[in-house]
């Protein structure tokens, strides 16, 4: 299955995003996105079953993405990120983006995995500045980038989570100050 939507996508035509260390202009670039980028034990035994001769190879992919967030799981710290991160990078020496994350700024009755950062706009700049952190601590400059889950959910901002309100922009669409952490290189 997955050796196929790889050849779909190369077949579908050329990338608009180039990504550092990724293949060369003109083809596509292939991502393999697990969630928990945490849970070392889940990428390994993924990673370690996927790669099938003459099926898949991790030639076939481009870059690793990985969700992590604070409110799924008690074991979903930024400390075990790094160490499964920093594995995952040893192991397959690819790009790794957290390609799903984020951090409420309204959150009542709900454990985060970080208590000292405040569930707030600042909370969320914290949030995120560590896991920057996290991935330009990776080896040969593999940690790549962060998405930001999920500017289309304005009006419905606690969709799929368990805190009330994640989003980078108020329910009418206002930017909060947070926004700015796309101004940041990362």
């Amino acid at each position: 299955l997955l050796h196929s939507a790889v050849q779909g996508a190369k077949s579908a035509g050329s990338p608009r995003i180039q990504v550092q260390g990724a293949k060369s202009a003109g083809s596509p670039r292939i991502q393999v996105h697990l969630a928990n980028g945490w849970d070392w034990s889940g990428l390994d035994s993924f990673f370690s079953g996927v790669f099938i001769p003459g099926a898949l190879s991790a030639s076939d992919i481009d870059i690793v993405g990985v969700s992590f967030y604070p409110f799924y799981d008690a074991g979903a710290t930024l400390a075990v990120l790094q160490s499964s991160l920093a594995n995952l990078a040893g192991t397959l020496r690819k790009p790794i983006v957290v390609a799903e994350t984020d951090w409420p700024v309204e959150c009542p009755g709900v454990n985060l995995t970080e208590p000292s950062i405040p569930v707030s706009v600042a909370g969320q700049e914290t949030w995120t500045g560590d896991i920057r952190d996290v991935l330009q601590g990776l080896p040969d400059g593999l940690g790549q980038g962060i998405l930001y889950w999920e500017p289309g959910w304005v009006g419905s901002a606690a969709l799929g989570s368990a805190c009330e309100d994640n989003l980078l922009v108020t329910e009418s669409g206002a930017t909060r100050a947070s926004i700015n952490i796309f101004s940041q290189d990362m």
